[in-house]
């Protein structure tokens, strides 16, 4: 339980820390039913981070990491900062949310990274959610979720968020 705790005001200052150095979430605006998660690890390489980033900011989905990159006392430190550059490289100053969230790979049985995720806030059942797994653009992986959701909200989330892309 403590570590439940600890891991969620982790994840809060995290994001609030993020957020503010980094001014990331003035342009993010959420959708008041429909998650999009892209969750990646630091383990990739800076280039596909940065792909990845810049196409999450278009979808308007939010990266998420499992833990700290390394787990020095200054991983907090270490993480913010690359997320920094991940996010200045890919997008300037309106870069795209992050969190560290272990629980929500847990919650979306993510094994391997990338995966993709659309969902419900409010998940009752497997198909209040759709994920894709694998390396490839946001743009395929929202083609699949649109392809294989059952969820008509979900489908069109899918729909909207490949629509920001340009032609």
């Amino acid at each position: 339980m403590r570590a439940l705790i600890l891991t969620y005001f982790i994840t809060v200052f995290l994001s609030v820390a993020v957020a503010q150095d980094n001014q990331l979430s003035n342009s993010f605006k959420k959708d008041q039913t429909i998650d999009r998660y892209l969750f990646v690890t630091s383990k990739l390489s800076d280039q596909d981070l940065i792909e990845l980033a810049a196409q999450a900011n278009i979808a308007k989905m939010t990266l998420v990491l499992s833990g700290f990159i390394d787990p020095s006392s200054a991983g907090l430190e270490h993480t913010k900062l690359k997320i920094a550059k991940i996010n200045q490289a890919c997008c300037g100053e309106n870069g795209p949310t992050w969190l560290i969230y272990p629980q929500l790979f847990d919650k979306f049985d993510v094994k391997q990274v990338p995966s993709f995720v659309i969902s419900k806030k409010n998940i009752k059942s497997k198909g209040d959610f759709a994920k894709v797994t694998g390396i490839m653009s946001v743009q395929n992986a929202l083609k699949f979720i649109y392809a294989g959701a059952l969820d008509p909200q979900i489908k069109a989330a899918s729909k909207a968020a490949y629509q920001r892309f340009p032609i």
